[in-house]
């Protein structure tokens, strides 16, 4: 068997002219002429039955000899190739592992084949590759999401406690998302003798560097003597750009990168006759118990960011307040978000037409807002962190 399968492969791998060639001289010229040629000491008519007979065997071996042919020289190295092109399709790489050596002659299918484990070659080592940098791409994302999983742990325990504005409002909502598991929004509150401070910040960037500004910030934020600005959080945004400035040493003529953050800052005092709100490049609201909503606008500079200067001042909005009185504060992140057939941002309109409807609880109305951002998103990417504080007083 082994000896057949030698020669059967020696004869599908030698030319494919060189084998039709021989094979139609052999039939056609070789055997008749034998036959002429030994047969000498027949008559004219045993003769011609002879080379009648070999015709008329030859016609009728003319088909089963064609297939027999054909798959020796062409369907059978064809088959070959079509059978490691289906292993190839399904990743078995093995037979291309070494290639044969070149033809050592111009049959086309010899060349083919040649080609053939060539590319074979070629596609499994790139896969080997692939697969070796797939792994080590999992692995450096498995370490960044179990790096960022920590990270949000860190952000949130530096945050202060969410139900600690229980003590604060009557009722509150927080609609608190950020794009890449932590990131640039944060939330901020501070008590003072008279009243409470309430912040909701934007911070530059987003994922671990926004983070690392929230902190920053924070840390700014607690160093500031608050008591000092009690009805004044136009005078703390002013405090927190110098500091901001001073802790990415913008007074020097080095490059900086333009960090800072968008704020709504608000006072409440304890009487809740009134309200002072400040804001940089966001935005307050404030719904009154009668349904009518106002919404006051924060100056148009950020704080700490490089084109604001060191000595910037910021306006104070005083609000007069009744028991039942809403405010909602948010970031950009909420109001700037794509959606929707004609891919417009959410905007402002859209917003204040939420928050003028009633709903049953603020727990309902955070759901209910988080599930219109969501509908309005649509297929769209998230293009920013998400914070949303709303409460009332």
């Amino acid at each position: 068997m082994t000896v057949l399968r030698k020669i059967v492969d020696t004869i599908a791998w030698s030319t494919i002219s060189g084998k039709m060639t021989s094979l139609l001289l052999l039939l056609i010229v070789g055997i008749p002429l034998c036959i002429l040629v030994t047969g000498e000491e027949l008559g004219r008519i045993e003769l011609y039955n002879t080379l009648g007979a070999w015709a008329i065997l030859g016609l009728i071996a003319t088909w089963p000899l064609s297939r027999v042919l054909s798959y020796l020289i062409a369907l059978r190295p064809i088959q070959e190739l079509n059978g490691l092109c289906v292993g190839m399709q399904n990743g078995n790489f093995t037979p291309f592992e070494e290639c044969p050596p070149e033809p050592s002659n111009q049959d086309e299918l010899q060349k083919l084949r040649h080609n053939l484990f060539w590319m074979g070659h070629v596609i499994g080592r790139r896969q080997c590759e692939l697969q070796t940098t797939t792994n080590k791409l999992e692995e450096a994302q498995r370490q960044n999401r179990s790096s960022l999983d920590y990270a949000e742990v860190i952000q949130k325990a530096f945050l202060p406690p969410a139900d600690g504005f229980t003590d604060l409002f009557s009722d509150f909502f927080l609609l608190w998302e950020q794009r890449d598991g932590v990131g640039g929004d944060a939330y901020w509150r501070k008590e003072t003798a008279n009243g409470f401070f309430v912040a909701v910040i934007d911070c530059t960037g987003h994922g671990v560097p926004g983070a690392f500004m929230t902190l920053i910030v924070h840390s700014l934020l607690d160093g500031i003597d608050i008591q000092a600005y009690e009805k004044n959080p136009a005078g703390v945004l002013s405090a927190m750009n110098v500091a901001i400035k001073k802790a990415f040493h913008s007074d020097t003529k080095n490059e900086r990168p333009d960090d800072g953050m968008d704020c709504t800052l608000l006072y409440v005092d304890n009487k809740r006759n009134s309200m002072f709100f400040a804001g940089a490049r966001n935005y307050l609201f404030v719904r009154r118990p009668d349904g009518s909503i106002e919404d006051y606008k924060g100056d148009r500079k950020g704080v700490g960011n490089e084109h604001t200067p060191t000595d910037a001042v910021f306006t104070n909005h005083e609000i007069e307040i009744e028991t039942g009185t809403r405010i909602y504060m948010l970031t950009d992140g909420f109001i700037d978000q794509i959606g929707e057939e004609r891919r417009l941002p959410f905007g402002r309109k859209l917003f204040r037409n939420f928050i003028a409807q009633d709903y049953a609880s603020f727990e309902e109305q955070r759901e209910q807002l988080r599930l219109l951002f969501i509908r309005y998103q649509g297929t769209e990417k998230r293009r920013d962190d998400l914070l949303v504080l709303g409460a009332e007083l």
